[in-house]
């Protein structure tokens, strides 16, 4: 009779206590699977996503002509559902500079500049930050000599 409950607001929280008790330990044993499940679930649209990538998209950016023509054809056909406004022009411009037969960089290298856009002037490379590169690199051949070093005992 000791294990019975007195009365009946004694039962109802043993048994409301009971409850959150199986709650608790089941969200704690669920909580392992939910997350193994999401990571196997972004594994395979990883996966999948890759795949779809190379059968179906890739060749068809390359039936176009690369990259540059697809988005140039993209932009152009965007163009096309604006209603003669400042959009299309914009997107028609856009799509033309994709058109251009030289790239920025390369017009830039016969003005005397470098591909980043600076002259050559400009890039030279200042005093102190090639020390600063130097002494990095010092180090890091210290540090590989001592790995080796430690690897051969």
């Amino acid at each position: 009779m000791a294990d019975e409950p007195q009365t009946a607001a004694e039962g109802k929280d043993r048994d409301g206590f009971l409850n959150e008790l199986s709650r608790s330990a089941l969200k704690k044993m669920l909580a392992p699977l939910a997350a193994t499940a999401a990571t196997a679930g972004t594994a395979y649209l990883t996966r999948k996503t890759s795949q779809i990538w190379q059968e179906s998209v890739l060749p068809k950016i390359q039936e176009k002509g690369g990259g540059k023509a697809f988005a140039k054809d993209a932009l152009e056909q965007a163009a096309t559902r604006f209603p003669g406004g400042r959009g299309s022009g914009v997107l028609r411009g856009l799509a033309k500079r994709l058109d251009d037969a030289q790239p920025t960089a390369t017009a830039g290298a016969q003005k005397g500049e470098r591909p980043g856009g600076q002259s050559a002037e400009a890039q030279k490379p200042d005093p102190r930050r090639e020390q600063e590169r130097q002494e990095r690199q010092r180090r890091r051949q210290q540090r590989q000599q001592t790995l080796e070093q430690s690897r051969s005992t």
